[in-house]
């Protein structure tokens, strides 16, 4: 979270440096954590071994789009469709978020809307 409200104040400070800088840090942080992967030993961990891998996309697939990945290819390929649902659903979760930073008063927006009258959709 810390590291999207650095991005946000760089984006609108139109700082380019400071966005490599930051790609850097991020990239330098998450190389500590190489050693980690979501694999079979780790599921079968969970309650009854019934725990659901998600992820919202895109995944680092060991062996597949990567050789070090978070998630073994086996686990990804078992939660492939429900993972691909989910991840559907990123473009509205995006959405709702601009939308709700771009209004002081997002549900007024959205109450007043009929008032205006306007079609949605055009044929």
């Amino acid at each position: 979270f810390n590291v999207m409200q650095q991005r946000t104040e760089l984006l609108r400070n139109r700082d380019s440096e400071g966005l490599k800088e930051l790609e850097k840090a991020c990239l330098n942080n998450n190389a500590r954590f190489m050693n980690w992967e979501c694999t079979r030993e780790k599921m079968n961990l969970t309650r009854k071994g019934k725990a659901l891998y998600m992820h919202c996309l895109p995944a680092d697939i060991s062996n597949v789009s990567c050789k070090n990945g978070e998630v073994a290819a086996d686990v990804f390929e078992q939660y492939r469709i429900d993972t691909y649902k989910e991840a559907g659903f990123k473009p509205y979760i995006i959405a709702a978020m601009m939308f709700t930073n771009r209004f002081g008063d997002p549900a007024g927006v959205l109450e007043r809307l009929p008032e205006r009258g306007l079609q949605r959709v055009r044929r």
